[in-house]
C-alpha cells in the first residue's frame, strides 16, 4: 500500500463515518454532502491504486464514476430518480465486469459465486421484490429491476472469478446493499435499513475497487 493509498483509505474511513452518522440520525443535509463525497473517494483509489493496465484502469474508474452519478440521482426519492440511479449503477457494474474479464475471469472461482446468488435471488427478490416493483410501476419498472439484477450477477461472477476474496466479498455486499434497498422500497421497511444500505454499498464498493485494482 502506497502513502497515497494510505491517504485515501483515511479519506474514506472519515466520509463514510459521517455518512453513517448522517443517515443513522436523519441529517439529510450532511448526508447529501457526505454520501458522495464518500463515492469521489472510491474514484480516487480507483484511480490511483495498483498497477493496471490503461484500458483496465479505464473500466474501473468509469464504473467508480459511474456509482457516483447514481448516488447523486437517488439522493431524491422520485421515480425518475431512482430510474436514473438504477441505470447509472447498472452501467457501472458492467464496467466493473470489464475491468474483470480484462484482469482475467477463471471460471472455476467464479462458479463459487453460484450459491451466493442463488440465496440472494431466492430470498424473497423473486417472490416479493419483483412483484413489489410490478405493483409499484407496472412492467417496465418490474422489467428493470429484474435487468439491473442480471447485470449485478454478472459483476458478482466475474468478481469471484479474479480469484480475490477482497473483490468476491465486495461485490457480495455490494449486492447485500441492493438487495435491501429494493426490498425496502418495494416490499417491506428493513429494520435499521438505510444505515445497513450505506454501510454494506460503501464497504463493498470500496473492497471491489481494491481487489479488482489488485488482483
Amino acid at each position: 500500500m502506497t502513502g497515497l493509498d494510505a491517504v485515501l483509505l483515511v479519506a474514506f474511513g472519515a466520509a463514510a463515518l459521517t455518512d453513517w452518522f448522517a443517515v443513522g440520525t436523519s441529517r439529510r443535509g450532511l448526508e447529501v454532502v457526505a454520501k458522495p463525497a464518500t463515492t469521489a473517494v472510491i474514484v480516487a483509489l480507483a484511480a490511483t491504486t495498483g498497477e493496471l493496465a490503461g484500458d483496465t484502469r479505464a473500466a474501473l474508474v468509469i464504473g467508480a464514476v459511474l456509482g457516483l452519478i447514481g448516488d447523486v440521482a437517488l439522493l431524491r426519492d422520485d421515480e425518475a430518480s431512482f430510474m436514473a440511479g438504477l441505470g447509472a449503477f447498472a452501467l457501472g457494474h458492467l464496467a466493473y465486469v470489464v475491468a474483470a474479464v480484462l484482469i482475467g475471469v477463471d471460471t472455476g472461482a467464479a462458479a463459487l459465486a453460484v450459491p451466493f446468488l442463488a440465496v440472494l435471488l431466492g430470498f424473497r427478490f423473486l417472490t416479493r421484490t419483483v412483484p413489489g416493483a410490478k405493483q409499484h410501476g407496472g412492467s417496465v419498472l418490474a422489467g428493470a429491476v429484474v435487468f439491473y439484477a442480471c447485470v449485478i450477477s454478472a459483476m458478482i461472477v466475474t468478481a469471484y472469478g479474479v480469484r480475490s476474496w477482497v473483490a468476491a466479498l465486495g461485490a457480495s455486499l455490494f449486492a447485500v446493499s441492493d438487495w435491501i434497498l429494493g426490498h425496502e422500497r418495494f416490499v417491506a421497511p428493513v429494520r435499521h435499513g438505510r444505515v445497513a444500505v450505506h454501510v454494506a454499498y460503501f464497504v463493498g464498493q470500496l473492497l471491489l475497487v481494491l481487489g479488482l485494482a489488485h488482483a
